[in-house]
């Protein structure tokens, strides 16, 4: 454990990401993790989704990253397209008993088999106002899978990482739109779904009145429409 506390305290000292990048690293080899590679999903509507996944890995074989990043794999691993849906890390090998899986995701696995990469595990992290991501955890061909104090270790320093990785990241986006609390309340109700007429009842306030504040919370928020109104909203964390 003292290796995971000495992780801890760097990813709280950590001042860019590639000192962060060096940080895990370092974490990662005084455990059984051979490669590593972590994603990060920015939510729909924050100001850097683009529909780009940032992803940062070591350790795997230079031709199966290249492929890996240039195919965009990522889009057919089941188990990085699903974490989100996840409670609890996954070994690898569980994916094949997944019940739904479509022909890419099969002619993935396919692929991953004859590249013998050797048992991994996945693990599901969670950020800020829906700022989540994915680790995954090669151990290498022929060597012992973790034991499940060892995993949940693992699924620690995974969660550790991407917490601090959403820090520094948010530091560099540009600075959050500020809403008054009459905004923020207008906006509430655009995430619910109510009509113009149903949040002047719902606010006692007039329908211009209401009309007025939407323009503003669109101004703001630099978007033209209700649906992308709600979901920056989401994104910046100014309503649940």
């Amino acid at each position: 454990m003292e290796s995971l506390r000495a992780y801890f305290g760097g990813c709280r000292k950590a001042e860019s990401l590639e000192e962060l990048r060096h940080t895990a690293v370092t974490y990662y080899k005084t455990t059984s993790v051979k490669m590593a590679s972590y994603m990060h999903f920015p939510p729909v509507g924050a100001r850097d989704f683009n529909g780009q996944i940032r992803i940062a890995e070591f350790g795997y074989p230079e031709e199966w990253r290249r492929t890996y990043l240039r195919k965009r794999l990522y889009q057919n691993d089941p188990l990085a397209r699903r974490a989100q849906g996840f409670i609890r890390p996954y070994f690898w090998n569980e994916v094949q008993h997944f019940s739904d899986l479509t022909d890419e995701e099969r002619s993935y696995i396919i692929m991953v088999s004859q590249e013998q990469l050797g048992e991994g595990l996945s693990v599901p992290v969670f950020g800020p106002a829906q700022r989540n991501g994915y680790c995954a955890l090669g151990f290498g061909r022929g060597n012992p899978i973790p034991s499940d104090d060892e995993v949940l270790e693992l699924q620690a320093a995974c969660q550790m990482g991407h917490l601090a990785y959403c820090e520094l990241l948010l530091k560099d986006l540009p600075k959050g739109t500020s809403l008054s609390s009459r905004e923020r309340e207008i906006l509430y109700w655009i995430v619910r779904g109510q009509t113009n007429a149903q949040i002047a009842e719902s606010t006692r306030l007039s329908r211009n009145t209401v009309e007025t504040y939407i323009r503003r919370c669109f101004q703001k928020l630099d978007v033209n429409d209700r649906v992308s109104a709600a979901l920056r909203g989401m994104a910046l964390g100014m309503v649940d």
